[in-house]
């Protein structure tokens, strides 16, 4: 089904469009408007909703909808073999409209979803600690299922952030020395926060397979951690990672 421009007047906004719009647009409005500037995943932008003012061109706000990061891994049960649970990958809204947009777009292009893939069975996204505990999802009413403590490595001189795990990956030679050759030189500090996981299902034949439960009390920050890594084994890795360019 083609995807048609909704036109809202709202009582707090004013008068607003969604529209869908071009991955390309939606990356360059991520990297440079939203809190990790990053784009991670290839399977990012699947599906895109940006805010527009009536007669105008400028996106003042998106919803990147994309896969998991793992697809094949069997999230939830449903009697369609094709069912397939997307991300709510990242998301930007513009200061001249602030947060209660953030609602409105996500309540809006859920709706379209299965609209524009029948397969499409449920959303799922996951709260930064660092920001929240997910208020914005609590008020779109996603369902909660708990929490999990995820690591982070900030380089100390350029301020970049990645997923620990871009230290310990062996599927991209070119991330792991990246990474390690900052570890290795004293460049990275560590810190933990805790993530918290949320779904929205679009069907009712939907399952997930975690548990559901009672909304997380407010909690928001990061704790500063060591982590003592095999310094040995990681040069030996560069040298051959390295030496195999």
């Amino acid at each position: 089904m083609e995807f048609k421009t909704l036109r809202l007047t709202t009582k707090n906004l004013g008068e607003l469009e969604i529209r869908q719009v071009p991955k390309e647009v939606a990356r360059e409005l991520i990297i440079k408007n939203h809190y990790s500037n990053k784009w991670n995943n290839a399977g990012f932008g699947l599906y895109n909703f940006g805010f527009y003012r009536p007669g105008t061109d400028n996106c003042i706000g998106v919803a990147v909808y994309g896969y998991t990061m793992h697809p094949k891994a069997r999230l939830f049960t449903h009697p369609n073999p094709e069912a397939i649970i997307l991300e709510l990958n990242r998301m930007w809204i513009s200061d001249e409209l602030g947060k209660n947009a953030e609602s409105l777009l996500i309540a809006h292009s859920l709706k379209q979803l299965p609209k524009l893939d029948k397969n499409i069975v449920a959303v799922q996204s996951f709260a930064d600690g660092r920001l929240g505990c997910g208020t914005i999802y609590k008020a779109s009413n996603f369902q909660y299922y708990g929490s999990h403590e995820t690591v982070f490595a900030r380089n100390k001189r350029t301020g970049e952030i990645n997923h620990q795990m871009n230290t310990t990956r062996m599927d991209s030679k070119s991330i792991y020395i990246r990474n390690n050759v900052a570890y290795i030189l004293g460049d990275l500090e560590f810190f933990k926060v805790d993530t918290y996981r949320y779904i929205f299902p679009l069907c009712k034949r939907f399952k997930s397979k975690f548990q559901q439960k009672p909304y997380p009390p407010y909690k928001k920050g990061s704790m500063a951690i060591t982590m003592d890594k095999n310094k040995a084994l990681i040069k030996e890795r560069l040298i051959k990672f390295i030496t195999d360019l």
